[in-house]
Parts: C-alpha cells; structure tokens; sequence
C-alpha cells in the first residue's frame, strides 16, 4: 500500500486543488476503505463559500466504497465487501458512551479524530458505520444512501403516520429523499415545491401528487386547497440557508397540532415569529443525520427501501466527474441552470 493518496482540497473561495496526501490515519478500531463515488452535498456547496483557511484534510460524506483492510477481530463487514459509509456517527463512534449504547452515535461523546472524506482516494471509519450495499444496488446507489438516511431519519423522528398529508419545502437532494421516504411510509398525498424545473420533474418522478413553485404562498395555498383549508400533517422544510422564509412557510402549510420536520440547516442566527407554531400547536422537530430507531438504523432503512426497487431515486445523479475534475463538479453543482439536481465524484 503506498503511502500517499489524490484526494482533492478546498482551497477557499470555490476552488479546489487534487493534491497528494498522506494515507488517512488508521484509528483504533478503524477500517480503510477504497471510495467508488462520493456525491456533492448542499452542506459542501455552504462550506466551500464559508471556509477561511485551505483544507488539510479531504470532506465529502455521501460515500460508497469496497473494503480493503479491516480492523482486528470479529466484524460484520470484510475485504471485499462493498458498502455505504455512515461517516459522521457510527463510523467514528466511541460506542461506549450515554449516547452511542442507545444507537445516536451522532451525539456521541468522544468520537475518533476525523481523518478525512471521500473526495479522496481512500478513507477510514469504524466497521459499525459501513453498511452492506446488496449486490442489486451499484455505486451510485450507495452513494445515494446517505441523503436519503437524512429524510429517513427525520421522518422516522418526526412521527410521520401512514395515511399523512405530507408537504416537503424544496426539491433539492434532501426534499426529494422526504419525498421517496414519505412515500414509502405510507403518506396519503405529498405536496412539494420546486424551485428549478429539473427539481420539479423529479418530485414528480420521484412521488409527488403535486408540486408548486417556490414562490411566497404557493405552497401553503396548494396544501389548503388540497385538504379543504386544514393543512399538511406533516411538513418537511428541507431547504435551511440563511433566511426563515421557509420555515415560516413550512408553519403556514401545517395545520393545527401538526408537526414541522426540519432537515434544512439554518446557518445564521435569524429571528423568527413562534406564536403562530405556538398557538397552533405546531411542534418544530430539529433532526441532523441518522440513527438507530426502534432497533434499525436509518441506513439499514434506506439500504432496504433502494434495494428493493420501484424508487428511481438514482435519476436524480444528473452529472458525474473524476476526482480530477471535482472542480467542474462543483461548478456544476452551483450552476442549476445546468439542469443539475446530485453530481456525483469518482475517484
């Protein structure tokens, strides 16, 4: 095994630069993972725009990779084995403390160092968070996992019932997994907006009964007429940013005594009005990542809901580059006028 990688680096401003580096750390306990396909997240397009200082270490967490070493012991998972990588809890776990014995490793307590994502060559996590890819669903699919664990979870967290009237704010990567995962749980009618025309086709495709524009009241008007002035059940505001315009939709679509699930990540301190969401009884359920809910974890969920098939989920991967060209990648990505909803990077 050499002892340096490629792995690409954001240099600050929307650049980056494909560099060797050293091999990432093998951690106690840890896994080294060859990546086949990692996808760019909104998360990264927010951060590439926010970082001050160039990148030591490689990001990129929406990741499909084959084992090539795994650590000491009995494990679930082996060389050879191709799996999607649950990065950010699970795979750097402690799995000793309060919140990692009751499967939120996301919270947990003393999480191993990050060494690094998979817009590189190589990675290393812990064998709890690779999840086995079955032999139906290719590369893409597994690097479609994560997003679609993030809708998962939240809709898991957030209660949804079968028979729901589901709203989803946006149909961006994140708005149409809620869309796949609601459903799949059994809602009656989902209503989404979109903002772009690519997006909306793909709600549609994806599930939607019915998807409006994304401009102030269309949304919130399509739900009231659609349950006869009530509301959504549940609304799922996938967007965030860095203004509440969405959120304040999301509690306008919502009827009384239901409940907002917020996926987007809100990134500025912003003030918001809660007396309506109070009076109404609205309940505002924040949810980050996955977990383990009622003894499945939310990648187990969405590994089964891709493998079993009917859900073109994989569609909406318009646009693939090489590790070498992860900066068309990202020009891609922010550019929607390229009709671009996922691009995916391989190594």
């Amino acid at each position: 095994m050499a002892d340096t990688m490629k792995a690409a680096l954001d240099q600050t401003r929307r650049q980056y630069k494909v560099k060797q580096v050293p091999m990432p750390d093998r951690f106690r306990g840890s896994a080294l993972v060859r990546v086949r396909k990692t996808g760019i997240c909104g998360s990264d397009l927010h951060m590439t725009n926010e970082r001050k200082e160039p990148q030591s270490l490689p990001s990129g967490h929406e990741v499909a990779g084959e084992v090539v070493e795994a650590p000491p012991g009995q494990h679930r998972i082996r060389p050879g084995d191709r799996v999607a990588i649950e990065m950010i809890g699970a795979g750097r776990a402690c799995m000793e403390c309060y919140y990692c014995r009751y499967g939120q490793y996301r919270h947990c307590r003393w999480p191993a160092p990050d060494t690094g994502g998979g817009f590189a060559e190589y990675m290393t996590r812990r064998p709890e968070g690779l999840f086995k890819l079955t032999d139906n669903l290719d590369w893409a699919d597994g690097a479609l996992v994560e997003p679609l664990a993030v809708s998962v979870h939240g809709l898991r967290l957030g209660g949804m019932k079968p028979g729901d009237t589901v709203a989803v704010v946006g149909s961006a990567t994140i708005g149409l997994a809620a869309i796949v995962a609601a459903r799949a749980f059994g809602a009656a009618r989902i209503i989404a907006s979109a903002r772009h025309p690519q997006q909306a086709e793909a709600a549609k495709t994806l599930g939607a009964d019915m998807v409006t524009g994304s401009g102030k009241g269309e949304l919130e008007d399509a739900v009231r007429n659609a349950t006869g002035g009530l509301g959504a059940d549940v609304t799922v505001e996938s967007i965030g940013g860095t203004k509440i315009d969405t959120l304040q939709q999301s509690v306008d679509s919502t009827r009384p005594q239901g409940k907002v699930i917020v996926l987007g990540g809100f990134r500025d301190p912003l003030q918001f009005d809660f007396l309506k969401p109070m009076l109404n009884e609205v309940a505002l359920v924040f949810t980050t990542c996955y977990g383990v809910i009622d003894g499945k974890h939310d990648y187990e969920v969405a590994i089964d809901l891709l493998a079993k098939g009917g859900i073109p989920f994989r569609k909406i991967v318009t646009h693939t580059y090489s590790l070498d060209d992860i900066q068309k990648g990202f020009d891609t990505a922010y550019n929607k006028s390229s009709g671009s909803i996922k691009v995916h990077i391989t190594p």
